[in-house]
């Protein structure tokens, strides 16, 4: 019986486990760069069901997690001023930047509104024309291209109170990152689906043509995810290197075609630092100079932030690079927790330690 013919969900996921057993022979180190990866393998216990053999490594999957605290600084920074409205996803308000958090500034009587959505946050530009709205923007590939669609939007509207604080990243790029710095062991990728639905499959092909690491791109569900690591364990075990695609109902060879066509219209690349990393080349956005106007670092350009400070014994640059897990850092679940994070890592909804906290321990 094969894992395509299996249509009992529970006994799909048995089946996957035993054929995962059966094949692995040696170590195996499986690299997820997806946080909704995370989520499903430790909600639903799934590392408990592979064999010890497989070792799986949580890489730079949580966007908001890679921001270094100066971009929270500059937001503080912006809140200071009284024509200053922050819209920004709830997300972000706890996150510490050096000295503060956007949470801790609302209270103190800055203007910062929670949003839904980026579309939400050009009605509020439209209904406040004497205010300059704020708009933190985080996320890899997918969300850039939807950041590119509001700044093309805003502009046709004549909405330009509207600003972007731009903190996008290329996931390509960190994996790339991860791989040249030949730290973690890692012997196959499960490359983002989400990323793979807006870009499409090909653009992760350099990871195995260049790089020679296996990989599959993978669905969101339990076995959707086992089925990605006995595909893992097959190529590596029959020393193939490609690239698979099993997430053929969201992901096609070359993605979205709109969001190449955004990104390029609004973007160009940028050297950007990764908390954990450093500066990263070509491995950020930057908007291009012929929308200058809706960039806040351009807007706010006389905004001063101080050298960023970073928790002491916070192993969060380790953990998004592959190297550490959350039980190692020595102020996970003691002083640092979902009600009082100290970095991103546990704050974040997407972030590795809060989701060991709520689902792995």
């Amino acid at each position: 019986m094969s894992e395509n013919e299996t249509s009992n969900p529970d006994e799909k996921i048995r089946h996957l486990t035993t054929e995962i057993t059966k094949m692995v022979t040696s170590p195996v180190h499986i690299m997820v760069v997806c946080s909704g990866y995370q989520v499903t393998i430790q909600k639903y216990h799934l590392g408990r069901l592979l064999p010890e053999q497989i070792q799986l490594h949580y890489g730079p999957g949580c966007p908001v997690c890679l921001a270094s605290p100066v971009f929270i600084d500059k937001l503080l920074e912006y809140g200071k001023r009284d024509n200053v409205i922050i819209a920004t996803y709830a997300d972000l308000l706890g996150i510490p930047g050096s000295v503060s958090t956007l949470e801790e500034s609302r209270t103190a009587g800055a203007d910062i509104r929670v949003v839904a959505n980026i579309w939400d946050v050009l009605t509020l530009a439209k209904k406040n024309r004497r205010k300059r709205i704020v708009f933190p923007a985080v996320g890899f590939e997918s969300a850039a291209s939807s950041t590119a669609a509001a700044i093309l939007q805003a502009k046709v509207a004549g909405i330009f109170n509207f600003h972007v604080l731009n903190n996008h990243k290329r996931v390509l790029a960190g994996m790339e990152a991860v791989l040249k710095q030949k730290e973690a062991a890692v012997d196959g990728f499960i490359s983002s689906g989400r990323v793979a639905a807006s870009m499409g499959a090909d653009y992760f092909r350099l990871i195995s043509e260049e790089h020679r690491k296996s990989q599959v791109i993978s669905g969101y569900e339990p076995a959707e995810i086992l089925e990605a690591i006995l595909h893992l364990v097959k190529q590596i075990n029959n020393e193939t290197v490609i690239l698979e695609n099993l997430f053929t109902s969201a992901v096609t060879e070359k993605g979205n075609l709109k969001s190449h066509q955004l990104l390029e219209e609004v973007f160009e690349a940028d050297d950007t630092t990764w908390t954990g990393f450093g500066k990263i080349k070509n491995s950020g956005f930057r908007i291009k100079n012929d929308y200058r106007m809706f960039d806040a670092e351009k807007v706010f350009f006389d905004a001063e932030t101080a050298t960023p400070v970073l928790p002491e014994g916070c192993l969060c640059g380790e953990i998004m690079r592959g190297l550490k897990s959350s039980h190692d850092c020595p102020l996970f679940s003691k002083i640092c927790n979902p009600i009082h994070a100290l970095g991103a890592c546990m704050y974040s909804v997407e972030g590795p330690c809060r989701i060991e906290f709520l689902y792995g321990r």
